[in-house]
């Protein structure tokens, strides 16, 4: 019997549900350290990175206006796809059960390349550029002596040497974020199922794909601090301390309060030790027990042992 429409658009119907259904069993992970921001064009910018919120008395005269930084932040999004194929005969013999996996996995892919764009844009914030022009993680960001803005900056550093795998502390309660997660289209699933499809004719197979297009740009270096030093007790201090004592332009304290540790898995076991444990090894307490928040991710690592998306 001669393969009918209504039988490709049912299977196309069941593809669906099994995608959906693996977008839903994904862990998400990426919200505990970013935010989603909506795209309507190309790209998006980001030039009002440049002004760090902040109040300030207004005792006489005009508002304080703030310069913005010249050179505006530019995020072009990217497109992804993961494409699967269904031969025309594995329809006609109804031997579909393995398409309905592939397409729940897709679903479930699609989530977890959030989490995978994210996590590596943190890994790789030592050497991809931020607003200010400056790596994500850099010894040289400059802040302004004024609270305007104005005047001969200096540098201000939120980053540790060394040469391991990264952790990033972050604050990541206040309404800003140090990361964004860029969405100019979400997550779906396309088919191309019309018998009378040139492709269909000439490979005898119907196409079907999860798509996605966005990026992950980089928020405020202010409420972020990376290291590749090794995850000590006195390394996570000093950037605990780093963040804490923070200051903006005019030599404002910025009120940062780190509440998140990110490591990847060479980093886990030490982490574990040195936030979760009420006790150190040698019996006496864990001054940093529960100090901020622990999530370890796979794809926190150097961004050269990986393909990076």
């Amino acid at each position: 019997m001669a393969l009918t429409q209504a039988q490709i658009n049912a299977l196309k119907t069941v593809l669906i549900a099994r995608f959906s259904k693996g977008l839903a069993a994904a862990p998400n992970n990426w919200p505990s350290v970013a935010r989603k921001i909506a795209s309507g064009a190309k790209s998006n910018t980001y030039e009002w990175l440049s002004m760090f919120p902040m109040f300030r008395e207004w005792v006489s005269g005009s508002r304080l206006h703030k310069q913005l930084k010249e050179g505006a932040y530019v995020v072009s999004n990217r497109r992804f796809e993961t494409t699967i194929d269904v031969q025309r005969a594995d329809i006609e013999d109804d031997s579909l059960g393995q398409y309905g996996e592939l397409a729940e996995a897709v679903g479930y892919a699609a989530i977890e390349f959030q989490n995978q764009l994210v996590f590596q844009a943190l890994a790789a914030g030592f050497t991809d550029t931020c607003y200010d022009g400056q790596p994500f993680f850099d010894e040289d960001h400059p802040v302004a002596p004024n609270e305007d803005g104005s005047g001969e900056a200096v540098s201000v550093s939120n980053v540790q040497s060394g040469t391991g795998e990264p952790w990033v502390l972050l604050c990541t309660k206040r309404a800003v974020a140090p990361i964004y997660l860029q969405e100019r289209e979400a997550a779906r699933f396309d088919a191309v199922t019309s018998s009378g499809d040139f492709t269909v004719f000439d490979t005898d197979r119907y196409s079907y794909g999860g798509y996605w297009r966005g990026a992950a740009p980089y928020g405020f270096w202010q409420l972020a601090f990376g290291s590749k030093a090794p995850l000590t007790e006195a390394s996570f201090n000093a950037a605990y301390d780093a963040m804490f004592s923070c200051k903006g332009d005019g030599n404002r304290v910025l009120g940062i309060v780190p509440d998140l540790l990110v490591v990847g898995p060479s980093n886990r076991a030490a982490a574990e030790a040195l936030i979760e444990a009420q006790f150190k090894a040698n019996g006496a307490s864990n001054t940093n027990y529960k100090k901020v928040g622990l999530l370890a991710s796979p794809f926190m690592v150097n961004p050269a042992l990986q393909e990076t998306p």
